[in-house]
C-alpha cells in the first residue's frame, strides 16, 4: 500500500467509526451485529486494513445507509478523494 492509499484507508476508517459511534455502538456490538470479525473491524477503523466491497457493504447495511450514500458521504467530507464519478 503506498502512502496515499494509506492516507486512504485511515480517512475511511475514521469515517466508519464516528458514523458507528453515532449510532452508540460499541465496536464489539456493531461487528457481532454485522457479522464482522472485531478485530478486522478494529484494524478497519485505525486505517490499518484496506476494506474489502462485501465488508463495506456489510458496514453500510449496519449504518442503514445504502453504498452509494455511504461513498457520497465519505466524498462529501473528503475534499481530495473522489469515488463516484458524476
Amino acid at each position: 500500500m503506498n502512502e496515499k492509499e494509506k492516507e486512504y484507508c485511515k480517512l475511511i476508517g475514521s469515517i466508519i467509526r464516528k458514523l458507528r459511534k453515532q449510532q452508540n455502538k460499541s465496536l464489539c456490538m456493531f461487528a457481532y451485529e454485522n457479522d464482522i470479525a472485531r478485530s478486522t473491524l478494529s484494524r478497519i477503523e485505525k486505517g490499518e486494513n484496506e476494506c474489502g466491497l462485501i465488508t463495506l457493504k456489510k458496514i453500510s447495511d449496519g449504518l442503514n445507509w445504502k453504498m452509494s450514500e455511504f461513498f457520497k458521504y465519505i466524498e462529501d467530507n473528503n475534499g481530495d478523494i473522489k469515488l463516484i464519478d458524476e
